[in-house]
């Protein structure tokens, strides 16, 4: 469907005599509803692939002795996959049949709300998930008694909180990357279709 679309897109505006208003309107119309799949099915995989990650992550570490770490993280990439399911049943919940223009323009409003629900949760959250692991691996260790007796109160905060901005910081740029390669185009794509629907508008 997606080439048969693409070759009448192609071939149109190769003959623009054969163009009317309602002609390109309907490709626009097809074209977004294409591009919206296509984001869709994106989004659905890469949550998916959570899954299997978290569970590898469990097996991994317990086979390495660290039961309750690899758990625990199993447990959280298990939360985030909920999370990213509400997040695309928002998308999938939204309701406007007046125009596709105005269905899109909500459509990337939402986008924008995923994006920054997602940074913000990595950006915040992550820490504060991340560092009782490191509690975990550590806590009966020689690193962590040393660190304990050795480390004066006011520079355990400091460390804990250079800790906690470096995960934070790490988390929101790996996310911004990943989520650049993953639907940069796409986004654009949308971004496009948008602009020349309000133009032909």
């Amino acid at each position: 469907m997606e080439k048969s679309i693409n070759d009448i897109w192609t071939k149109g505006f190769e003959n623009p005599n054969e163009l009317s208003i309602p002609k390109v309107m309907n490709l626009y119309n097809q074209k977004s509803k294409l591009l919206l799949e296509k984001i869709k099915k994106t989004y659905q995989t890469d949550n998916k692939s959570l899954i299997p990650i978290a569970i590898l992550f469990a097996v991994g570490l317990s086979l390495a002795g660290h039961i309750l770490i690899g758990f625990y993280g199993m447990i959280l990439m298990i939360g985030l996959f909920f999370f990213n399911i509400k997040l695309l049943n928002n998308l999938e919940n939204i309701q406007i049949t007046s125009s596709n223009y105005d269905y899109l323009i909500a459509y990337k409003k939402n986008m924008s709300h995923v994006i920054n629900a997602t940074t913000k949760l990595l950006g915040i959250g992550l820490p504060f998930a991340v560092i009782p692991s490191f509690w975990l691996f550590y806590r009966n260790t020689e690193v962590y008694f040393n660190l304990i007796n050795k480390t004066s109160s006011l520079n355990l905060v400091v460390i804990v909180l250079i800790l906690i901005g470096s995960i934070s910081l790490i988390g929101t740029i790996i996310y911004k990357i990943s989520n650049k390669i993953l639907y940069g185009n796409l986004l654009n794509d949308l971004e496009n279709i948008i602009s020349d629907l309000k133009y032909l508008k």
